[in-house]
């Protein structure tokens, strides 16, 4: 009966030991250098060294109890990460983005984004998708553009994709491209930061899209638990105050 008693102790404080260290498991978040700053900032080894997705993703592993993992990935294959289970969550994201948006669970929207496209200052604004009609235009890899997919298949307008904002810029003032699609955020960092004041922004003829974060299906009751942590996060106002430090830098046109 006492070797009965030692064995039933011993296997309750594996399972007891199995169950903590469970629960301080990394958080497995993508952030992908695709991401423009301040979306993410990277170093010169490819590590995340700051930005909004850093902010907001290491208040949810402190409010959790858990460390990060962070995920470097190509945007490509952010989505089949998360539905295979490979990583836990990605943000600044939206279902019309995806392959497969009922596959994912989401949570709230976390802000809503204006697009812009970039032009010479001289060059003529852009004010609808005629405006586009046989130009070049400069997109990042791996994103998805819902309002400009049908003109990409037609051949109307010509998608070019870089891997950054700065390239796009670039390739735009050496006359490689006609314009450059990007967002607000990006665009008014990228400004800010390099005091290049050789670009004009034209918002896109659509309402600004939220942002969410996708989360895998793979583990419910955790996918929950971040879910939950992450409304808490919305609603007490963390993610506004954390957009403001960012917007705060910008110097208008």
């Amino acid at each position: 009966m006492r070797n009965l008693m030692r064995e039933l102790c011993l296997i309750l404080l594996c399972l007891a030991a199995l169950q903590v260290a469970g629960s301080t498991a990394p958080v497995r978040a993508v952030v992908s250098d695709s991401n423009t700053p301040p979306y993410a900032i990277f170093n010169a080894d490819k590590v995340l060294q700051a930005g909004l997705s850093k902010d907001i993703i290491d208040e949810l592993g402190r409010q959790l109890n858990r460390p990060v993992q962070y995920l470097n990935l190509p945007r490509a294959r952010i989505e089949p990460w998360l539905l295979q289970g490979e990583a836990e969550i990605a943000c600044f994201l939206n279902p019309d983005w995806v392959s497969q948006p009922e596959q994912l669970l989401w949570t709230d929207a976390l802000f809503n984004t204006q697009q812009l496209l970039v032009r010479l200052r001289q060059a003529e604004p852009v004010a609808a998708v005629q405006h586009l009609a046989g130009k070049r235009v400069g997109t990042s890899r791996g994103f998805t553009y819902p309002e400009l997919e049908q003109v990409f298949r037609s051949g109307d307008v010509i998608r070019d994709d870089a891997h950054s904002l700065e390239s796009n810029l670039l390739r735009l003032k050496q006359g490689r491209l006609d314009v450059v699609m990007t967002v607000d955020l990006s665009y008014h960092f990228y400004v800010n930061t390099t005091g290049d004041h050789s670009f004009a922004a034209d918002p896109l003829w659509s309402a600004p899209p939220a942002v969410y974060c996708g989360l895998s299906r793979h583990d419910a009751a955790g996918a929950q638990q971040l879910n939950t942590t992450l409304s808490r996060m919305v609603q007490s106002g963390f993610i506004q105050r954390r957009l403001t430090f960012y917007t705060g830098r910008i110097v208008p046109d």
